[in-house]
């Protein structure tokens, strides 16, 4: 597969290619690859790693048992830019030919290395970068101060980094081995998704499979939805705030009505499908003299409707965005964490303060409680970043993946139907319009299309799963492998078991298995067999998808 050089240095980039493909015997040394020239890259460090070794920072860690070549570097593709990156590499006799590069969560701000131990264990050379800044370390995801006046990181962060990283990080591993990697699979959730969700859409010839989780295609438009869902829960009207007892309350309710009629069972503690439950918040609203624990005020009935509804134009009543579907709401992220949410936990806030209004003190004055979602949201989107603007930079939206599919690449999109940060529906309406897509390009029938696009591009839906992970359902699940079939050999994943431990915890028992189907498939009790395992579930069509247009 081809690389798209982002910028400069191309004559650079051919001598390279020519050496190393003239002799590719010719391995270097891991000290030597500090010498290494790159275009825009400077090698900061390049160390034989004994194990055991534990290495780690505000992000996570990596236990480390195999010996490795640890190579840490700088990329500055523009005079603003400060990408730092790390690349492992395994010894030659362990390397099993392929490259594997993970992305970040959040805003980044921090390598992300316990997301790299899961390909490198499995022989894999593999890259991870800071997204373009290093956050403090009290606040290592979610902090956006880094945007203010440097509108150039802001580009690295969204996309350019991803990309120029992957670039050097090919250079760098041929040089290693003096052959480059056969395969190159790149793997990410939530803002990593987003992260990978650039590679496909702006360079397609990056790597031959993607895993994107929880992939939001356009960061900017969900964090406003998280905006949206603060105001919406009137966190600074203690007397309607929606908190975690109301929530608690709300979520009981929806599966008492629901379970066990949205094609899932009743045991199940989550819906499958939870576009099938019609529940009305006002059924809990409270009557004369009931306790107040066990119902809702009238404005939080209000409120839970607009989260459940999503964002709309107040002018126009347009909708602009997704809301939640039923069965979410212990699960809810955006919006209840904090009582006060002037804190900078979320990303809506210094999204606002740091890239949208430029105003440090944006948030300690309480503007955010006047944001218009008419005004202030078309301000959002036309907000000059150098020559573009903040949306043009953060909208990766293009459902056309037929650059993908050209280039013989797969797609593994999976997303939690209970994700309370970023909801499903982004994924449902992005896989429709993909559909979609194939239908025009190719004059096909609906029906032709979805078989064509599945060719490439299949979205696993996991009923009972939170953001990433985590929540009442199977969790836990291998996407790298089916990958690999895939693209080596021809053969996509129809199915991908997923488990769930007692306490979401994997050194405790199996309490649960379920397969997770590709859409529009759902995982259908077979009538007869255990609940609780997966091989008394078959994949099955389900209801088409009901995710809105906007």
């Amino acid at each position: 597969m081809r690389n798209y050089i982002f910028r400069g240095g191309i004559s650079a980039i051919a001598v390279i290619t020519l050496v190393l493909t003239a002799h590719p015997a010719l391995a270097a040394t891991c000290e030597s690859l500090a010498d290494l020239h790159l275009p825009d890259t400077t090698i900061t460090s390049a160390v034989s790693v004994t194990p055991p070794a534990t290495i780690k920072n505000p992000m996570g860690k990596a236990d480390v048992t195999t010996p490795f070549c640890r190579v840490i570097g700088v990329l500055a593709p523009t005079s603003d830019s400060q990408i730092g990156f790390e690349v492992w590499l395994p010894p030659a006799d362990t390397w099993n030919h392929k490259f594997f590069a993970v992305g970040n969560g959040g805003f980044a701000g921090a390598v992300n290395y316990r997301e790299m131990m899961p390909g490198f264990e499995r022989g894999y050379a593999t890259m991870t970068s800071d997204k373009g800044h290093v956050n403090p370390a009290d606040n290592p995801v979610e902090n956006i101060s880094w945007a203010l006046g440097h509108p150039e990181k802001i580009i690295d962060y969204d996309y350019r980094a991803a990309h120029v990283t992957t670039v050097a990080a090919k250079q760098i591993i041929e040089a290693y081995y003096g052959s480059a990697p056969q395969h190159s699979y790149y793997s990410g959730c939530s803002g990593g998704g987003h992260q990978g969700v650039t590679e496909t859409t702006r360079y397609p010839g990056d790597y031959d499979g993607y895993i994107l989780g929880d992939a939001a295609r356009n960061h900017i438009e969900v964090d406003m939805d998280g905006l949206w869902d603060v105001l919406a829960a009137s966190l600074s009207d203690p007397a309607n705030a929606i908190k975690p007892p109301q929530l608690a309350l709300v979520h009981q309710a929806v599966m008492k009505k629901c379970a066990g009629k949205d094609g899932g069972l009743e045991s199940d503690g989550f819906l499958t499908d939870p576009r099938m439950c019609q529940f009305d918040p006002k059924e809990l609203e409270c009557k004369a003299g009931q306790d107040a624990s066990t119902c809702l005020t009238p404005g939080q009935v209000v409120g839970l409707k607009k989260i459940y509804e999503g964002p709309t134009n107040p002018r126009t009543h347009e909708q602009i965005d997704f809301g939640y579907p039923m069965g979410t709401e212990i699960l809810f992220m955006n919006f209840i964490g904090k009582t006060n949410p002037a804190g900078f936990e979320r990303p809506w806030a210094g999204i606002l303060t740091y890239m949208v209004f430029d105003d440090p003190n944006y948030m300690a004055n309480e503007r955010y409680l006047k944001f218009n979602f008419d005004t202030d949201y078309k301000l959002l989107m036309n907000k000059p970043v150098g020559n573009q603007t903040l949306w043009s930079i953060f909208d990766n939206d293009n459902p056309n993946l037929e650059p993908i599919k050209k280039e013989g690449a797969k797609i593994i999109h999976y997303w939690g139907w209970m994700d309370g940060n970023d909801t499903v529906l982004h994924g449902l309406e992005y896989y429709d319009r993909v559909v979609a897509n194939q239908a025009k390009l190719h004059h096909l029938k609906p029906e032709e299309a979805a078989r064509e696009t599945s060719d490439f591009y299949r979205l696993f839906l996991v009923p009972g799963m939170g953001h990433c992970g985590g929540g009442p359902g199977p969790n836990v699940f291998d996407t790298l492998t089916p990958l690999e079939k895939w693209v080596e050999g021809g053969v996509a994943p129809d199915k991908i078991v997923a488990t769930k431990y007692v306490d979401n915890n994997p050194k405790q028992a199996v309490q649960m298995t379920r397969p997770v189907c590709p859409y529009p498939q759902f995982a259908r009790y077979t009538g007869s067999g255990s609940t609780t395992s997966a091989e008394n579930f078959v994949c099955a069509e389900g209801v088409k998808s009901a995710a809105k247009e906007k």
